[in-house]
């Protein structure tokens, strides 16, 4: 297909044929259903969301007065998720053989009819996807929950990416467990009620909500609680040695005390009868510590990939008692192969990686050898960032999909953490939702269509009439570019508004610890932090940011809250990069310097923090949101501190 014949289409269909000449919609539309496709029409909304498609579009352009005749028909063979489409002078001829193959040649039309028009050149599209399991896996676990209202929007935006498989990711106190409640009297979780709605909108739009929760390691919200504490591993904490000693707090469960499996049967039995997905995403991923506290006797005894896999096998048989299938984490299991031939068959591994340096590759072959089914999980990269990591995400998102591609993955799912506050604003993720829908719909036309990405952006997730965001959206994930930093998983920006401010020396030992002692929790041999940090490249890529925001002319529903979020986006980088000159008095000569640069922080950092809370409450609930802003806080209160001693 030549460049110039590309469609206004994201994700890209598998096969376009032109079979030239051309025709318009009109406003009188004729159907001929075939008798066995009627009910599935009706499921898939067909007459409705086709006659909102055509209003929406007619309101660009006029309609012709030749009325378009619509053939639906089954076909035999065609892939479950599959369609044909073909407009030409007879009308439209749509083919499917599933209810979901005729979903997805509707949500094709939709986004044609939206950024096409009415009047389309003659062709024929034959579409499948090359994923069974295409999917987005959002943390609601770490502060941010968003209100249900914003959980329908997200699914939508899933139906018109040809996504299937949507998880929200639970490590605190996220859903309402009953016989829990009591300890968590700060929280605002979802309701059993809640997310069965949920499930069935979901269901509604071909999309399988799958229960998440965890189960061993990642459990510091409970384990803090004074009822839970003596089912962790470490009740007073894991001592670490790097370089001096010093606690990490508990996180993970203790595997053989039968009180931690009791916990999760009773949280099971309240969570799962709300879904009515096969799967359990029970995770069990980086239980820190591990073997070397209340299991260290029976981790001596048998090793630390048995021990795991004694306490993986009580939570699969839990699962299996509500009828349904385990999905777990891969990373213990692929640093001990011993353990990954004691996965059954009836599980399925998610493998995640999301740094780009390293590919999928190695745990892809090992896992495929292994007969075990899995899914590649790659990254938004949006965590811990403010605006996104561009070009990890690209290229993470990309190796995930070719190498689960060539290694025979059953599923690419993208994931989106809420590290440190989740403070990425869902605009800033919608770059790797929409690549990683792209790539598991059909990876190798996908691939590398950075400016197809930013049109779809552009013109049918966000309507800018300007036509920029989506080109905003991607550059503005690429700052840390000009940081060089050797911070993983996040930038150095980021990591100043959470440590709030200190001098050079101290945040450099910081940070080298911080390196340090994840690379020890990991098994793995630490880089020393290193920086680079190009100061006037940075106030000049702000600049560009600050006058490319101000062209956007969004006209979606929430378009003044996405500008506002961006904007505020923008504010916090120019705060960290504030706290960076202060830090290393960059274009001071004395005091005076020094307390104004101060002063100007405070009244910005002041700003930033109301509309931070602001914009919150518009799409989340309130619970959480005082750990997400506890960092910033304490930054204002350090101005304060200072200012007041000067």
């Amino acid at each position: 297909m030549k460049q110039e014949q590309l469609m206004p289409l994201y994700p890209m269909p598998r096969l376009v044929k032109w079979l030239g000449g051309q025709r318009s919609w009109s406003a009188s539309v004729t159907y001929d259903i075939q008798e066995r496709a009627v009910a599935d029409m009706e499921r898939v909304r067909l007459n409705g969301r086709l006659e909102q498609a055509l209003a929406d579009s007619s309101r660009q352009a006029a309609y012709t007065d030749t009325p378009v005749h619509i053939r639906v028909s089954l076909k035999e063979g065609l892939h479950q998720e599959g369609y044909v489409l073909q407009w030409d002078e007879t009308g439209l001829h749509i083919e499917y053989s599933q209810p979901a193959g005729l979903n997805y040649a509707v949500v094709t039309l939709e986004q044609l009819l939206s950024r096409q028009g009415l009047t389309w050149s003659c062709f024929r599209i034959e579409d499948e996807p090359d994923y069974p399991v295409r999917g987005l896996m959002l943390d609601i676990g770490r502060s941010k929950i968003p209100k249900l209202t914003e959980l329908f929007q997200l699914i939508d935006q899933m139906e018109r990416l040809k996504l299937n498989h949507l998880q929200l990711y639970m490590e605190g106190y996220c859903f309402e467990y009953e016989q829990h409640k009591t300890a968590f009297p700060e929280s605002t979780p979802m309701t059993a009620e809640e997310f069965r709605r949920l499930d069935a909108y979901a269901a509604s739009r071909f999309i399988d909500l799958v229960p998440n929760q965890n189960c061993l390691g990642h459990m510091g919200d409970w384990l803090s609680k004074p009822a839970y504490r003596e089912l962790a591993e470490h009740p007073d904490g894991m001592p670490i040695e790097a370089p001096f000693r010093l606690t990490f707090p508990p996180t993970t469960l203790n595997p053989v005390d039968p009180r931690s499996l009791d916990l999760i049967r009773g949280m099971f039995d309240e969570l799962l009868p709300a879904f009515t997905s096969d799967w359990v995403n029970i995770n069990l991923d980086e239980p820190f510590g591990l073997g070397s506290g209340k299991s260290k006797e029976r981790c001596a005894a048998i090793g630390l990939g048995p021990l795991y896999m004694e306490y993986a096998e009580g939570v699969i048989e839990i699962v299996r008692s509500h009828g349904k299938r385990a999905m777990m984490w891969g990373d213990v299991l692929t640093r001990h192969p011993e353990a990954a031939r004691r996965i059954p068959d009836d599980v399925t591994i998610l493998d995640w990686n999301y740094d780009s340096s390293i590919s999928f590759a190695e745990h892809c072959s090992m896992l495929q050898k292994n007969g075990i089914s899995y899914y590649v999980c790659p990254g938004t990269s949006s965590w811990s960032s403010l605006s996104g990591r561009t070009d990890n995400m690209l290229n993470n998102i990309a190796d995930a999909a070719i190498q689960g591609r060539k290694h025979g993955a059953g599923g690419l799912i993208v994931t989106d953490w809420g590290d440190n506050g989740h403070w990425q604003v869902p605009a800033i993720s919608y770059p790797g939702y929409a690549y990683a829908a792209g790539l598991s719909w059909y990876t190798e036309g996908n691939l590398q269509r950075e400016n197809e990405l930013e049109s779809y952006l552009s013109e049918y997730v966000f309507k800018d009439a300007s036509g920029e965001i989506g080109h905003f959206l991607m550059e503005l994930g690429r700052y840390y570019h000009l940081e060089n930093s050797s911070l993983d998983n996040g930038t150095y920006l980021s990591a100043l508004l959470t440590r709030g401010l200190k001098s050079r020396e101290q945040l450099v030992k910081e940070l080298s610890l911080f390196l340090r002692i994840f690379a020890e929790l990991n098994g793995e041999t630490a880089n020393p932090f290193q920086l680079d940090f190009q100061y006037r490249d940075i106030l000049d890529w702000l600049e560009k940011r600050k006058e490319q925001l101000e062209r956007l002319d969004l006209q979606a529903p929430d378009a003044n809250v996405i500008t506002d979020e961006l904007r505020n986006t923008l504010r916090l980088i120019e705060q960290a990069v504030g706290i960076h000159r202060y830090m290393c008095r960059i274009d001071m000569t004395g005091a005076e310097d020094e307390r104004r640069c101060l002063i100007g922080l405070k009244a910005d950092l002041e700003t930033a923090l109301d509309e931070f809370n602001r914009l919150w409450r518009i799409r989340n609930r309130e619970g959480g949101l005082a750990a997400s802003n506890t960092a910033l806080y304490r930054l204002l209160a350090q101005y304060e501190e200072i200012l007041t001693a000067q």
